[in-house]
């Protein structure tokens, strides 16, 4: 990081796919080392990713996902490298013979070179920003052969990766 741009490390939570937030931390780097080799933190500033699903997720077709990301601090910053997975499945109807699990689940993620750029103290969602509906995260059911009833009613829980950089 010795390019003079300020780099941040983050670090994330996770959510519920219905609209629980998730603050991720962002540790803004000097671009120096540090005494242990890694990058020298100069301060700290945070932010918040959340989303919902804009359809229903149903077997062999993806939701997309419309993030929104929430920059309280002083100055603009661009995100990339978004990644979702899913942390976790509770499906209250799920029998113990088959039950739903992570493993039912597909993402796809966002094309890895999307950079999206938060104003300071603002908002934006994929969909504000104009980003295409087919390039947003988007989570599926695996469509196969078993029957997949266990999986009606099911909530997910999403973790949220990314990288920011200062303006």
């Amino acid at each position: 990081m010795t390019n003079g741009t300020p780099r941040y490390l983050i670090l994330g939570g996770a959510m519920a796919l219905l609209g629980t937030v998730i603050v991720v931390l962002l540790i803004k780097s000097t671009g120096e080392d540090g005494p242990d080799g890694g990058p020298s933190v100069a301060g700290r500033a945070s932010f918040t990713i959340s989303g919902d699903a804009v359809e229903a997720i149903v077997p062999g077709k993806s939701a997309a996902i419309d993030l929104e990301f929430t920059n309280p601090e002083g100055l603009p910053f661009t995100v990339s490298g978004v990644r979702v997975r899913v942390l976790k499945v509770t499906a209250p109807q799920a029998p113990a013979t088959r039950p739903c699990s992570i493993s039912d689940y597909t993402v796809q993620q966002l094309p890895p070179e999307t950079r999206i750029t938060i104003p300071a103290r603002g908002t934006g969602t994929l969909s504000g920003l104009g980003l295409p509906r087919e390039d947003w995260p988007r989570v599926g059911l695996v469509n196969d052969s078993v029957n997949q009833d266990s999986c009606k009613g099911a909530s997910l829980e999403l973790a949220y990766t990314a990288t920011g950089s200062g303006e």
